[in-house]
């Protein structure tokens, strides 16, 4: 039976450099000549996926926006969206923080009350402008670019799935994940769940490495992911995908 290898991006197949190890790259090329399938399993939405990555990873699909966007090949399975009210509500809490707020759309991006890595020329002064630039945008995740105050998550928390990491907070749709993500494929090969490998480093990725068949930790990931983990690799910058690949799946 082949395996189903779901990959986080930040921490886990780029290092903190922005950077991929040519042994993960191989790895990957590798798993998938055998028959297995690679996926991106990422909180960033499709469209804040860097081009160049996929060129260079080719993966089968990308699970995206925290489990709300599937995409296998160019077929899009899944691409469920927040709506004008939860995005002025997300921009009121960033008002009242005083925060940034990115909003991350499948084709379109932009930026509420500051600049971020999109650049000025996609600021917009609120909710109303941010649909007149861009009309068909489709936004499954959001990103404040600060650890929220609890006051302001446990405001977001009853309308969003929140994730408040230590110097940022992620924010998307109720009822989905990246267990959820990984699961619909999973259903959607046919294959056992002892055939699922998940890899991640931080607090979002948990709930993927616990429903993963094997849990694999990168070795630069926080303490409590590496705690349940069934396999700790080597550091993300010294190819710990790679690494993990050859180990579980290339050399059995």
């Amino acid at each position: 039976m082949i395996y189903l290898i779901f990959l986080d991006i930040d921490g886990t197949i780029l290092s903190s450099e922005g950077k991929i190890h040519e042994r993960t790259i191989e790895a990957i090329r590798k798993a998938q000549e055998a028959g297995n399938k690679v996926f991106i399993n990422t909180g960033r939405s499709d469209g804040i996926i860097p081009p160049w990555l996929l060129e260079k990873v080719h993966p089968d699909g990308v699970v995206a926006g925290l489990g709300a966007f599937i995409r296998v090949g160019n077929e899009i399975l899944l691409a469920d969206v927040l709506n004008k009210e939860m995005l002025s509500f997300a921009m009121d809490i960033a008002d009242e923080c005083n925060d940034t707020l990115i909003i991350e759309g499948e084709n379109d991006s932009a930026s509420y009350n500051g600049v971020c890595y999109l650049g000025e020329e996609h600021i917009v002064c609120g909710i109303d402008e941010l649909f007149e630039r861009y009309p068909n945008i489709r936004v499954s995740k959001l990103t404040y670019l600060h650890r929220l105050p609890e006051e302001a998550v446990a405001k977001l928390d009853t309308v969003f799935a929140v994730f408040n990491h230590p110097t940022y907070a992620e924010v998307g749709l109720k009822g989905y994940s990246k267990a959820t993500g990984m699961e619909f494929l999973r259903l959607r090969y046919g294959v056992d769940n002892d055939h699922v490998i998940a890899m991640g480093d931080s607090d979002n990725d948990k709930e993927m490495l616990s429903a993963a068949g094997i849990a694999v930790a990168m070795g630069n990931a926080l303490q409590s992911i590496k705690e349940m983990a069934d396999f700790v690799t080597t550091d993300c910058k010294d190819g710990g995908v790679g690494y993990a690949i050859e180990k579980l799946v290339l050399e059995r």
